[in-house]
C-alpha cells in the first residue's frame, strides 16, 4: 500500500507538472529556442567543413554537449522556482511526501531532456555534417546522460529555488557537479561516432552510469532535508 501510494503521489506530481507546462510552455520554449538558436549560430560560424578532419570527432562531440547542457539549464531550473514564485510550495509539501515530489519533478525534467535531445541531436548531425557510425551506442550514451543530468538538475533546482537570481545560481552550481559527467559524455559520443562496435562506448558508458547513479542516490537522500528547510 505504501509503494502504491508513493507511486500515485509521484504520478500526480508529474501530471501536475505536465499539465502546467502544456499550458504555459515556458520550459519547453526556453530549452527549444536556446538550443536551436545556439545550434544555428554554431553551424553558421563553424559549418560542417570548416574543421580539419583530424579534429572533427573531438570538436563536434564537445560542441554537441555544450549546446545540450546550456540549453537544458535554461529550462530545468524552473521546476522548483515556479513553485516558490506561485506560492504553491507549502501546499505541495502538505499534499505529497518529499520522495514523491522529487520523483515527479525528476521524471518531468527527464521528459524535458528527452524532448531536447530528440530535437537537437538530429538537427546538429545534419547541420554540422556529424556522421555517427554507432547509432545504438550514441542512443545509450544520450539515455544515460539524460538520467544523470536530470538527477543533478532536479536537486540543484531545489537548492536554489528560494534564492534570487536562481537561473544564474543554477548554472554556477550545476557546472562543478556535471563537469566530470560532461567529459565522459563527450568521450562516449566521440567513441560512438567513430565505431559501430558497442564495446567502444562501454568504458565511457560505465562511468556515466556510475556517476549518474551516485548523483541520483545522493539526491534522493538529500532532497527531504532541502525540501523542508
Amino acid at each position: 500500500m505504501r509503494a502504491s501510494s508513493l507511486l500515485s503521489e509521484s504520478l500526480a506530481v508529474l501530471g501536475k507538472e505536465l499539465t502546467s507546462e502544456l499550458r504555459s510552455r515556458v520550459a519547453l520554449n526556453a530549452i527549444g529556442l536556446f538550443g536551436i538558436t545556439t545550434l544555428v549560430v554554431v553551424a553558421y560560424q563553424i559549418g560542417p567543413y570548416q574543421i580539419q578532419e583530424k579534429d572533427r570527432p573531438h570538436l563536434l562531440s564537445a560542441l554537441l554537449w555544450v549546446i545540450l547542457f546550456f540549453a537544458a539549464t535554461s529550462g530545468l531550473a524552473r521546476v522548483f522556482v515556479k513553485e516558490e514564485d506561485a506560492h504553491t510550495a507549502k501546499t505541495l509539501r502538505l499534499a505529497a511526501r518529499p520522495l514523491a515530489v522529487f520523483a515527479g519533478k525528476y521524471l518531468f525534467n527527464l521528459i524535458l531532456l528527452v524532448a531536447l535531445f530528440t530535437l537537437i541531436v538530429p538537427l546538429y548531425c545534419a547541420l554540422m555534417g556529424y556522421e555517427v557510425r554507432g547509432l545504438v551506442g550514441l542512443v545509450l550514451v544520450l539515455a544515460a546522460g539524460a538520467v544523470a543530468l536530470a538527477a543533478s538538475s532536479t536537486i540543484v533546482a531545489a537548492i536554489i529555488s528560494r534564492a534570487s537570481g536562481s537561473t544564474t545560481l543554477f548554472a554556477i552550481l550545476s557546472v562543478p557537479l556535471v563537469l566530470p559527467l560532461l567529459v565522459m559524455l563527450i568521450q562516449g559520443t566521440r567513441a560512438a561516432a567513430g565505431s559501430v562496435e558497442l564495446a567502444a562506448v562501454l568504458p565511457a558508458l560505465q562511468g556515466i552510469v556510475s556517476l549518474g547513479g551516485a548523483l541520483l542516490i545522493v539526491s534522493v537522500f538529500l532532497f527531504p532535508v532541502v525540501w523542508h528547510e
